[in-house]
């Protein structure tokens, strides 16, 4: 009787116990949602921090990059004025064409130092860097080999700014290597009503 009143009063405390430890870890991992949750907002403050000063980084860069530039081809621009002046006191046409040449190896050169490079069309055509704006049947050089430059193209390190224009030379196609065979036609149904005439 005494074993059965211990066991009856022990049965409520461990349910308590039970009921305790679940309360306890459900506390647990509330405090370590809490935390991941704090953690995770500000990992995405962080992010948000450093995509905003990257950005004012890039934009500080490219300001920085165009003044540059733009400081560079004053210059030119100076240069442009000079001649036009220069035009103006002197009509010699040689003196004029040793202007003009000068003045696009200045602007040339600026734009070098920035990373312009001249795309090179001397042999044959690649459809990354070259656009065919005219075909010519040739024998003389191989199919692909380009003729003819009509607009030279221009890239920025590995980059293409504008394709170089060109002609590009394709295979002359020989009528007898084609298979004409319209002569042949003509020689067959001949054949066949001369063999009604003979019939």
């Amino acid at each position: 009787m005494a074993d059965e009143e211990a066991r009856e009063t022990a049965a409520p405390e461990e349910g308590e116990a039970k009921e305790a430890a679940a309360t306890d870890t459900q506390a647990l991992k509330d405090q370590r949602i809490a935390e991941l949750t704090d953690d995770l907002k500000r990992l995405q403050a962080d992010f948000d921090n450093y995509k905003k000063r990257v950005e004012k980084e890039w934009n500080e860069r490219s300001k920085l990059a165009t003044q540059r530039l733009m400081t560079d081809l004053l210059a030119v621009l100076d240069s442009f004025e000079k001649a036009i002046e220069d035009t103006k006191k002197n009509s010699d046409n040689d003196s004029l064409k040793a202007g003009l040449e000068g003045l696009q190896k200045q602007l040339l050169q600026t734009l070098q130092r920035e990373g312009l490079k001249e795309i090179k069309a001397d042999g044959k055509f690649d459809p990354f860097v070259h656009e065919a704006l005219m075909r010519e049947e040739r024998s003389d050089v191989e199919e692909g080999e380009i003729l003819e430059i009509y607009q030279k193209g221009y890239a920025i390190g590995q980059k293409p700014l504008r394709p170089t224009r060109v002609k590009v030379a394709i295979k002359k196609v020989d009528p007898e290597e084609n298979g004409d065979y319209t002569n042949d036609t003509k020689t067959n149904h001949k054949t066949e009503e001369d063999e009604d005439k003979t019939q």
